[in-house]
């Protein structure tokens, strides 16, 4: 989309009205279909990157991958509550015989509401389909060993529903990574520009007064590009965290 600058904001005539014209339009641009296929690019990037650090993981601990759906029979039985407990009690299970429990997860909704999973199993553990049907009393369950990983995660990041999702409810969740995987996944989202300055194995966090914060050093780094309707542009000057 084209904008003219100075129907926004003409030079030298800086009115309420043309201030309020012009933060309308930085909103609209900022909630674009452009803004939105970014986050869904976003998602998917991270999301990937999760299952190739719990397949890197699982050759080393011996781990089988099993793909799952979960699906809901009613949608007014949905709770957020729900994936957490069938997990639970996967993972209770699975620590009785000294393993963890690497899994990731995406909820989608196309005819039914359903999760996707990826499940990281110890070879020669069984998944018990009655115990399934307990654990998940809210509709079907189906399951099959994965025999491409990569496939089932393209398939699992679609994220072509995610307006058609209950109120509240999470589009995603993943957990048992390791801690090499925890530090690659954490990085995988962060901006080029802050990847540049940050050394591999330190770790950042957002600061509440804008920048990012290395959690080893102490230091803060705040953003060279400032946003405008036209898209992001190099700050004049010294980089401030405003």
């Amino acid at each position: 989309m084209f904008f003219d600058s100075s129907s926004v904001l003409e030079p030298g005539t800086v009115t309420a009205a043309s201030v309020v014209r012009f933060a309308e339009l930085v909103k609209k641009t900022a909630t674009s279909a452009t803004s939105s296929g970014k986050r869904k690019n976003a998602r998917r990037k991270k999301l990937n990157r999760i299952i190739k650090e719990q397949t890197r993981y699982a050759k080393v601990a011996n781990l089988r991958a099993v793909a799952m759906t979960l699906t809901y029979e009613n949608l007014t039985e949905f709770s957020s509550k729900h994936i957490s407990e069938f997990l639970g009690r996967l993972r209770r299970a699975l620590k009785r015989m000294g393993h963890s429990l690497p899994y990731a997860w995406v909820l989608e909704r196309a005819s039914h509401l359903h999760y996707h999973l990826l499940l990281w199993l110890p070879r020669g553990y069984v998944l018990d389909l009655a115990k399934l049907s307990k654990w998940w009393p809210f509709g079907s369950t189906w399951v099959q060993s994965c025999r491409s990983v990569k496939a089932w995660g393209r398939y699992m990041a679609k994220f072509n529903s995610i307006a058609q999702l209950p109120k509240g409810a999470r589009l995603y969740g993943y957990g048992g990574l390791d801690q090499d995987g925890k530090l690659a996944v954490s990085r995988v989202v962060l901006p080029r520009w802050l990847l540049a300055l940050v050394p591999v194995g330190h770790r950042v966090r957002r600061c509440p007064g804008g920048g990012w914060v290395n959690i080893a050093t102490g230091e803060i780094h705040c953003s060279p590009y400032r946003w405008t309707p036209w898209g992001a542009v190099l700050k004049a000057g010294p980089s401030s965290c405003d």
